[in-house]
C-alpha cells in the first residue's frame, strides 16, 4: 500500500495537561494521542517544525509530572502539532509504557473498532 505508515507502537487518545518549553518559548496545551514514540499537542503558544522541545505531562492521577527531556516537533497545523520524543530515558519509556497499559485496561475495556 503506497503511502500507509505503519504506528511503531500503541497509541492512546489520552487527554492529559501538559507544559511546553523550547527555544524562547514556554506554553500549555493538552496532549493527545500519546505513544511510546510521540503524539501531538493542542498547545497554546506557537511552535515550528524542527523545534525541540521539553515536556512535563501531569498524568491524571499520578503526583509525579511525566518529564520528556526533548521532544523534536514533526508537524504543525494552526494550534496542534506532534512531536516525536528523542530517546526518552529508560525510566520515561517504562512510565509512558505502564500509563498506556492501564489506560488501555480501565477504558479500553471492550474491544472495539473506532
Amino acid at each position: 500500500m503506497t503511502g500507509f505508515i505503519m504506528r511503531k507502537g500503541q497509541r492512546l487518545k489520552a487527554f492529559a495537561p501538559v507544559r511546553y518549553r523550547g527555544d524562547g518559548i514556554a506554553g500549555e496545551g493538552i496532549i493527545k494521542d500519546l505513544s511510546l514514540s510521540g503524539s501531538y499537542i493542542i498547545g497554546n503558544v506557537p511552535v515550528s517544525v524542527g523545534m525541540a522541545l521539553a515536556l512535563q505531562i501531569f498524568v491524571p492521577g499520578d503526583p509525579e509530572l511525566l518529564l520528556v527531556d526533548r521532544a523534536t516537533v514533526t508537524w504543525v497545523k494552526r494550534s496542534k502539532f506532534g512531536v516525536e520524543f528523542d530517546t526518552p530515558q529508560p525510566e520515561v519509556s517504562k512510565r509512558i509504557t505502564q500509563l498506556i497499559s492501564t489506560l488501555v485496561k480501565t477504558q479500553h475495556g471492550s474491544p472495539r473498532n473506532e
